[in-house]
Formats: C-alpha cells, structure tokens, sequence
C-alpha cells in the first residue's frame, strides 16, 4: 500500500523531473510511470479533457497500441473512464468482465480503477490505473490514489500541462483519425491507410451505402505526396451516359470544350464511387486512358502527359459483375491493385458513442444548441440495425439536435427521425423476426382520405424497411419488386421521404 511520505515523494520527484525533459510526451510519459509504479499497476493511461468538444483524449498509455491510442476519443457518461469523468467521482470495476458498460482497450486488463483530476468546478481529465488481477485495488489503495491524484492535478494545472497535451493533440491531427472509431475492424482499416496511402497504388474501396467510402479515399489522399493537388469526386450512380461521359472526360459547350474531372484532377487523385454503374463502353474508354495516360482533351494536338490517382468505390462484389460480362476484368485489376473494406456501422457498434456524440458536437455548433446524450440514448443507439450505417447515424443526430425538444436526448428523442421507432418501443409479435413496425395510424382514415397521400405513407414505410434489410438501392427494388429507376422516383418524389437517407 502506497503511505502518505510515497505520495509526497512521488509528487516532489515528477515536479523536479518534469522541468528537465524536453517535450510535453516525455513529461506525460513520466508521471505516468511514476504513478503505475507507486500503485502496483500494470498498465494505465492519463487522458485530459477537450474543453471544446468535451470528450476525453488519451495523452500517455502504457500497455495500449500506438493506432488504438491516438483513435480513441472518449465521451463524458461512456465506460469506466466517461463515468468517471462525468461524476466526477472515483469509479472502480473489480472485474472488468463482469461489467457490461466497460471498454475494453488492452486485453490484460481484469481491474481497473478511474480517478478523475478535478478543480473545484471542472473535470481536466482522468487517471486510469490498471491490473491484470482480479478486484486488485483494494479500498486502502483507492484512498491513496484519490490523495495522490488530487495532488497531481494541482501539478499538471501549474505546469499547463493540460492545455499543453491538448494543443499537442490538435497540432498533431492525423488526416486518418478523421475516420472515427477504434473497433480493431476500423483500426486495422486505418493501418492499412497509413501503409497504402503514400504510395502511387489504385485503390478499391469496397462497402456499403453510408459506410464512409469516401473519406477512406480522402484519407488516402491526404496522407499521399499529392495531398496539396486536386482531389476530385465523380458518382456514377444515377447519372445517365452523356452525364457520366461529361463529368469523366469533358463536353463539349457550342465550339467550347469543357475539360472533364480526369483532366481537372490531373497531379492530384480522383475518387470514382459506384464504379460497377459505369456503363461498359465508358469503363474501356477509361481503360485506355489510364493505360495510355493520355488527357482526354479532343482540343488539345499532343495531349498531356496523365499523372493521376485513381480511387474506386463499390457497394458490391464486382468480382461476379466480370463473371456475368457487366464490368471490365482488364479495368478492375488495374484498379484494384489494393482492395480495401469498409465494416458497416453493425460491425463495429462499440464505435456508435463516439460517432454520436461527436455528431452531437458539430450539430450543436451549427444550430446554436446544447443537446446531450443520455446513457439510455447511447444504448438505443447501440441496438439499432443502421441499415444506412454511418449517414444514417449522423441523420438521426442531426435530426434529435434540431426538432427534439429536450435537452438532454434520450431514447424516444429518435423516434422520429429516419430511424423509426426504436426497438425497445416495439411490441415483442412485431420484433420477432422482423424490424417492420407500421405505425399504428397509418391504417386509419383521417378526414383527408385521398388514396395518393394514404399509398404514399405506406409506401414510405416499406421502402424504408427495405434498406433496413439490404444495403444498396439494386437490392431493395428487386426485395420490393420494382425497378432500381422506380425507387430512385419515389424517394425523390414522396412526400414522406422527403431528407430520408437510404
């Protein structure tokens, strides 16, 4: 057990040390260190408070992955550290494992005890002590530790410690860290970035609708020697062939030619979403010019020299697109030279407090509000199917941020937004086997009894049903037996999907 003269001496040796080491990093390091070792612990980690965002980031870990360190951003309310913080009170898990709000971040890990570093009216972050033993912080030790770590705030406030280790984190942002979670899914997807990116290499991206495609491909764009060139996007669904042939290789306007986004994006990197919809005559006229690197520019005696980048994403497995003759086998290995995976939102569900109350946060700014998620809010989240993954999170927030009348955001503040109603709200004959849930009226006439209104409102509900089951506009047409073009209509068209985000 750590005495009273330990503390002091341990106190009086990080204020001595601290002064002599260059850098902000050595001086978390050390106090870290020094507080494992007068404790027993084996592994820890000291996270200070963004004041701005009010979530919590790790600034010294022991025992933690370099990737996982950096990713986690933990909310206030969220886990053994978010509750400490939020409570402002010491909270201990004698048994991580039987403890189902835990975050589990290093394996070892069998108790652990938090212990926020508080002023008189604000949290400025929290010191997590760690053993790979079973209830090892005994209350004597606790007692200690709370002594120990209100000295120790008292040090890092003198020091500006705090503020130091913040600006640091900002200074030091790292484009991929724009892809929020560290789901071991999401982190080995960031690894892989980090290793893809600074090379010259095509890249597939491959994932569901609202996965994040997109920012996988700026990701690797900004960590590429051409992070200060052009980055281009071109979407090839839903646009026609003369669109599609317009935004790649250019139009002409009366005698004007209008160079298109191949050319516009040449020295930087273009990223082709749904690259399976490009028609197959448009996919060999690609194919050439990424194999001649040639500008396609008519106008132009010589063309230049083509020094592009090529990012792909697809929803589907083109793979059997080349088996049934729908898409180019020479185009895809020219363009898939690295696959990459997007995990939906349903693979990786530990990130959902994350993502939600980092949607929070940029919502709140940009509609003048203080919204805060319940801890019964963060588990109807965390239940939720997210057919339309990550957009369809951010939907729902943005949606509880704006209409939602309270303050503090709890379960039924979703209800309705695109999520419909939440599981929990269900009766059991309606959650088994099934996420349909027709509200209750929609059978009933109301004095309005035009039929178009009353199809329209049923019509609502089950195409919204059918991208909770399946993930891509092709598969829920043919699971509600329409055309792909159909569907396209009525979710531009009904007035009750008007903002829904498939």
């Amino acid at each position: 057990m750590a005495q009273s003269q330990d503390i002091s001496s341990t106190i009086r040796k990080i204020q001595k040390e601290i002064h002599i080491l260059p850098n902000i990093s050595d001086r978390l390091n050390y106090i870290l260190e020094a507080t494992l070792a007068l404790f027993g612990a084996t592994t820890g980690s000291i996270s200070i408070t963004d004041q701005e965002e009010n979530v919590l980031t790790i600034v010294a870990a022991k025992g933690m992955d370099w990737e996982k360190k950096i990713a986690v951003k933990l909310p206030f309310n969220l886990g053994v550290t978010g509750r400490a913080a939020s409570s402002r009170e010491i909270v201990y898990a004698p048994d991580v494992t039987k403890d189902a709000n835990y975050i589990k971040l290093i394996e070892s890990v069998r108790s652990e005890l938090a212990i926020p570093l508080v002023t008189r009216d604000t949290t400025i972050g929290v010191l997590n002590l760690e053993s790979d033993k079973v209830d090892f912080f005994q209350p004597a030790i606790i007692n200690q530790a709370n002594l120990f770590a209100s000295q120790l705030t008292i040090v890092i406030l003198e020091e500006r410690i705090a503020k130091e280790a913040v600006e640091k984190s900002k200074r030091e942002e790292d484009p991929v860290e724009e892809i929020l979670g560290y789901d071991p899914l999401i982190l080995f997807l960031k690894n892989r970035i980090r290793q893809v990116g600074p090379s010259d290499t095509s890249v597939m991206i491959i994932g569901e609708e609202g996965a994040g495609k997109k920012l996988v491909s700026k990701s690797l764009h900004f960590v590429s020697q051409r992070k200060n060139k052009a980055f281009l996007t071109v979407d090839c669904a839903g646009l026609s062939h003369e669109l599609l042939e317009a935004e790649l290789f250019g139009s002409y306007s009366g005698k004007i030619f209008n160079s298109g986004k191949l050319e516009q994006a040449n020295g930087g990197s273009i990223y082709i979403e749904s690259i399976g919809d490009l028609p197959f005559d448009l996919q060999e006229r690609l194919l050439v010019t990424l194999r001649e690197k040639k500008i396609p520019n008519p106008t132009a005696d010589e063309g230049s020299v083509l020094n592009l980048r090529v990012f792909t994403g697809s929803k589907r497995d083109l793979l059997d697109e080349i088996q049934n003759g729908k898409f180019s086998m020479d185009l895809y290995y020219r363009l898939a030279e690295v696959p990459l995976r997007v995990p939906p939102l349903r693979e990786r569900r530990g990130d959902i407090p994350l993502l939600a109350n980092h949607f929070i946060y940029i919502y709140n700014r940009q509609y003048g509000k203080n919204k805060t998620l319940t801890t019964e809010a963060l588990r109807a989240l965390a239940i939720m199917p997210w057919g339309g993954n990550v957009r369809q999170l951010q939907s729902a927030v943005q949606y509880s941020v704006l209409v939602a009348p309270e303050t503090e955001l709890v379960a039924t503040s979703f209800a309705q937004s695109s999520l419909g109603k939440l599981e929990s709200d269900l009766p059991v004959s309606q959650m088994a086997g099934s996420n349909l849930s027709i509200p209750p009226d929609i059978l009933t006439p109301s004095e309005n009894l035009s039929l178009k209104i009353a199809t329209e409102r049923l019509e609502a509900v089950w195409i919204k049903e059918a991208f909770q089951r399946v993930s891509t506009q092709e598969e829920a047409a043919k699971l509600l037996g329409i055309s792909r073009g159909a569907l396209q209509y009525k979710i531009k068209n009904n007035q009750f999907l008007i903002g829904y985000n498939s």
